[in-house]
């Protein structure tokens, strides 16, 4: 172990941490010590190649008071508007992965429907959440995770028992602090059988001057889709300038279920996002669509994951890079069908556009297929925009920035036109913005 990776250990779990039941803080212990014997990934190694892992350490003893910046608040009340509008179910505020707060959860609760703190749930449903937490996210899935694992403070808790289906998205708003903040962020979703839920995870904030001491934010999801449920994850990351974002997803869906995961990146200095999804059972689908706007020396790491655990399961994947100044993007996608997984359907694509010289794209997909009887593809492209689609329009009297822009917002729209209403707008714009510096 060398001497910087010895100084980030785990020396105790906190006091605050220290509430809950005997059984969470046995895992908290568990995890601590995973946590501490654990080495840092090799860097070069697989996942680790393109991303140094301990730009994702810190001093916890070092590490400031938290504080939000001011914006926080105007998108708050966008939510919150449409929210009384009804075009939001609910709205659920996590500041720092310590302060929960739910609005429109009580009148859900009427339908059986649970939007809460992990720390309440834990009270008030401790059956529940003890059957599905840390069963996707935990020691076992990496050293980051163990710490998430360990460290988290609160986190929220969303359930949707059988046959029931909300019909408006669940919108979260993850707000980091500044400068020099530390933050652990943590989500357990539970689809019942023929359950239906559309939800949008959204992080926002973290330091906003790159000459401060950057801030980290470590998130952990799980998701559950019974039989015959639909879900739906958009992931929108929209952080400040100087933070450093480490998320780890994991879904399971069993039979006939279907999910949609979206991940949104357009933030943060640095960004490692692992998507991932078993298909648990015969008839489970679940469809990938990601969408990542890279600018200045902005550098994204992505990892997707479709595991078919079981036969007659269908996976997609089309995950979308717009890169310009400098900016570095990395995916590595893995699809694995097991050997008794028959008569699965795999299909995975990344697309890379590089508006101009200087950005550099990395793309990896992977094939990990243990038996014959499979329907299988991938696919992957780097490069610039077309010359010719450009001379196609300046032919047609359009400008040169003006026909980039236009070639630009054709590539991103089949991913845009998926989202829910309530931040489609938003991210129209935010692309717009940023194409306008082109």
């Amino acid at each position: 172990m060398n001497d910087k990776e010895s100084k980030y250990t785990i020396p105790e779990i906190s006091p605050e941490l220290e509430r809950g039941s005997g059984w969470l803080k046995e895992k908290r212990y568990t995890f601590r010590e995973s946590f501490n014997n654990m080495p840092l990934p090799r860097r070069g190694l697989h996942l680790w190649r393109y991303t140094d892992p301990n730009e994702f350490i810190f001093e916890q003893d070092k590490a400031s008071d938290t504080a939000f910046h001011e914006g926080y608040d105007e998108i708050e009340k966008i939510e919150l508007q449409h929210l009384e509008a009804g075009r939001l179910a609910a709205v659920v505020t996590d500041l720092g992965g310590r302060e929960i707060n739910c609005f429109g959860a009580e009148q859900l609760a009427e339908k059986g429907v649970i939007i809460s703190s992990l720390s309440e749930a834990l009270k008030n449903h401790y059956e529940l959440v003890e059957r599905y937490l840390y069963q996707l996210v935990n020691n076992q899935t990496g050293k980051f995770e163990a710490l998430n694992s360990a460290l988290w403070n609160d986190g929220i808790f969303i359930y949707v028992p059988k046959n029931r289906t909300v019909e408006q998205p669940i919108h979260l708003l993850r707000e980091a602090g500044l400068a020099n903040s530390r933050q652990f962020h943590r989500l357990l979703v539970v689809a019942g059988k023929s359950a239906g839920l559309t939800l949008v995870d959204e992080y926002g904030g973290g330091a906003t001057d790159e000459n401060d001491a950057p801030s980290f934010v470590n998130s952990a999801v799980e998701i559950f889709g019974e039989a015959d449920s639909l879900v739906r994850y958009v992931s929108l990351q929209r952080q400040a300038v100087n933070n450093r974002l480490y998320l780890t997803h994991r879904a399971r869906i069993e039979k006939n279920a279907l999910m949609y995961t979206i991940p949104l990146a357009f933030g943060a200095a640095l960004s490692k996002q692992n998507f991932g999804v078993t298909l648990n059972e015969p008839g489970a689908e679940s469809n990938m669509y990601g969408l990542l706007f890279g600018t200045g020396y902005q550098q994204f790491d992505n990892h997707t994951l479709h595991h078919h655990a079981a036969g007659q399961t269908i996976s997609n994947i089309d995950f979308k890079v717009v890169l310009c100044d400098s900016a570095r993007s990395a995916y590595t996608g893995l699809i694995r069908i097991e050997q008794d997984a028959k008569t699965c359907e795999a299909y995975q694509e990344n697309r890379n556009l590089l508006l101009n010289k200087g950005t550099r794209a990395e793309s990896i997909p992977e094939l990990e297929i243990l038996n014959e009887d499979v329907q299988c593809s991938h696919g992957a492209t780097v490069g610039p925009i077309d010359p010719l689609l450009v001379f196609f329009l300046q032919s047609r009297g359009i400008n040169y920035e003006e026909a980039v822009r236009m070639i630009v917002t054709g590539f991103v729209e089949s991913t845009l036109k998926l989202l829910p209403a309530d931040i489609k707008d938003r991210l129209v714009g935010f692309v717009t913005r940023r194409l306008e510096d082109i």
